[in-house]
């Protein structure tokens, strides 16, 4: 059987970074990803593409020329150092290019691309919430960079900055020649990208930027274009065809390694295949296969193609904060569980009449309890407020998905109807999702201020009563030793002294002495007294009860 063949190939790879990493945590702050840390990684991911010694060829050429010095020198006077550079080859810049091998390890390469390619004005215009801007300096018409891929394939890369995040567009294509353009589908293998791309990051890059950066990925987008023989031209039939591009891209063994098949439409004249999990991010993210029957599919294509890097950005931002929004609300769910296990754990005797109702140990756990599900309280607010910023991510990015698919349509009069509803419903359910998970969590807020509440109100009722029954106390032992004061002061006054005989003594008095009869007067008093106020308090007691 006859390998297939593609013709004229192309392959657009595209990567997206949020500038500004947001927390959920309150406890954490946020972290801000800098132009020169996307610099570095940008650089390793073209370094492990085999792309990197074109780029810097590209650069020496263009940097050599008198002509180009001049032009970046006298707009701007700091790049003074281009023309030393161009006139001392002996210096750092023109050594760096010479030594190709030892590159990605200095620090140089990063502020030669920082300074020379990319726009000196990034920091600003990110500052002043320019929502998109070209990345590279004077970018022209388009703002790219072209590079080279071996002897076939030729391309650019293209980053911008869309709303918030960094976005990078690799585009490698095979020119089309006649009768030389075909390349059979186990050769698609050498396009395949490389591990840093699907990762996000670079395992070659320093910590803690190598995580930095990790955190900040949204997720990459694949699409592989080409012409196809027209005579299998059905959706269907076309699809195993697409599966076969597909895992020799990915290099994998089965498609059971591959992101499964989710969708495929008739798109500008050619089949889209489209293969994502679209309720978990997979290793390989989404990955869009594009049969191409007519030349006017591919005009259509070049036409739109600027619009997709906004287009796959809207979408990644839109499938992270849904995947996003699962992990806020087990987390929330586990705070359920939490309240539930508390409140099942209350004191036995709480609702009796049997004094005393709660132990002194058992105070202090209910005590310890409330300040947990106040903490607990501070964590849940917070998981459904992320719920909320989440739903709202999702619609302003859904509004701006479909707009730009709005465009897409103007700019080549074609029809995205099956595209747009497709979306449309998928987006729509994973905004339901949410809403439905913000009704279940009001009802644990909901139990979660009511065991407050509860475990509260025990506390102090039980704290007020033991109040009652301390201040009680001190009450009838106050009113007893006054009493007993007062008499013990006073009675001896009613007899006459005489001096105090003891037992061995003699002679014994013919009754007993004064001090023994205050004494026994005080006690008998104190008593009295006491007995009168423990009366007089339950009394006062029943009456507030009626």
């Amino acid at each position: 059987m006859t390998e297939p063949i593609i013709y004229a190939p192309e392959i657009r790879l595209f990567t997206y970074h949020v500038k500004r990493l947001k927390t959920t945590d309150l406890k954490a702050t946020d972290k801000d990803l800098d132009l020169r840390s996307m610099i570095a990684y940008y650089l390793q991911l073209l370094a492990d593409y085999g792309l990197l010694n074109s780029l810097v060829k590209k650069l020496q050429q263009d940097i050599l020329l008198p002509l180009s010095i001049w032009q970046s020198w006298l707009p701007d006077i700091d790049k003074i150092q281009v023309l030393v550079w161009w006139s001392q080859p002996n210096l750092t810049l023109l050594k760096l290019f010479i030594d190709l091998e030892n590159h990605l390890s200095s620090l140089t390469l990063e502020d030669v691309i920082q300074d020379y390619l990319f726009r000196s004005d990034f920091e600003k215009l990110t500052s002043a919430n320019s929502p998109f801007f070209q990345g590279i300096k004077n970018p022209g018409k388009i703002g790219i960079q072209r590079i080279n891929f071996n002897s076939r394939y030729r391309g650019f890369f293209h980053p911008q900055y869309i709303n918030d995040s960094y976005s990078f567009l690799l585009h490698l294509l095979h020119p089309q020649k006649q009768g030389k353009d075909g390349v059979k589908f186990s050769e698609i293998a050498e396009l395949r990208p490389p591990e840093s791309f699907f990762t996000g990051t670079s395992s070659t890059l320093d910590q803690p930027l190598q995580t930095h950066i990790q955190q900040a990925f949204w997720g990459t987008t694949i699409l592989l274009s080409g012409f196809i023989d027209s005579s299998a031209a059905s959706l269907e039939g076309s699809k195993q065809l697409a599966n076969q591009l597909l895992q020799t891209l990915l290099g994998v063994e089965s498609l059971e390694s591959a992101p499964p098949f989710f969708a495929c439409r008739d798109f500008l004249g050619g089949f889209l295949y489209e293969y994502q999990d679209v309720y978990n991010r997979h290793h390989y993210g989404q990955i869009l296969i594009l049969l191409i029957f007519l030349e006017e599919s591919k005009e259509k294509l070049n036409a739109v193609q600027w619009s997709l890097p906004e287009l796959f950005c809207y979408e990644r931002k839109i499938f992270q904060n849904y995947l996003d929004s699962r992990g806020e609300y087990k987390k929330a769910n586990q705070d359920i569980e939490t309240i539930e296990e508390t409140i099942r754990t209350f004191p036995p005797n709480v609702a009796t009449n049997i004094p005393p109702d709660l132990s002194d140990k058992e105070l202090r756990l209910l005590k310890q309890k409330i300040k947990n599900l106040l903490d607990l309280s501070l964590r849940y607010s917070q998981r459904m407020r992320s719920l909320v910023t989440f739903e709202n991510t999702i619609e302003i990015n859904r509004q701006n998905y479909l707009n730009t698919l709005t465009r897409m349509e103007v700019k080549n009069q074609s029809d995205l109807t099956g595209w747009r509803n497709q979306s449309n419903q998928i987006l729509g359910m994973f905004q339901g999702q949410i809403k439905a998970d913000l009704v279940y969590l009001q009802q644990g807020e909901r139990l979660l201020d009511t065991a407050i509440n509860t475990i509260r109100g025990l506390v102090e009722i039980d704290q007020a009563e033991r109040d009652r029954i301390l201040e009680n106390k001190i009450q009838i032992i106050g009113v007893g030793i006054a009493v007993g004061a007062i008499v013990a002061s006073t009675s001896a006054l009613i007899f006459q002294q005489e001096p105090m005989t003891f037992p061995w003594q003699e002679p014994h008095g013919d009754r007993p002495h004064p001090f023994i009869f205050a004494l026994l007067l005080s006690f008998a008093f104190a008593g009295f007294a006491s007995l009168g106020a423990i009366a007089l308090i339950k009394f006062r007691k029943k009456r507030r009860s009626h």
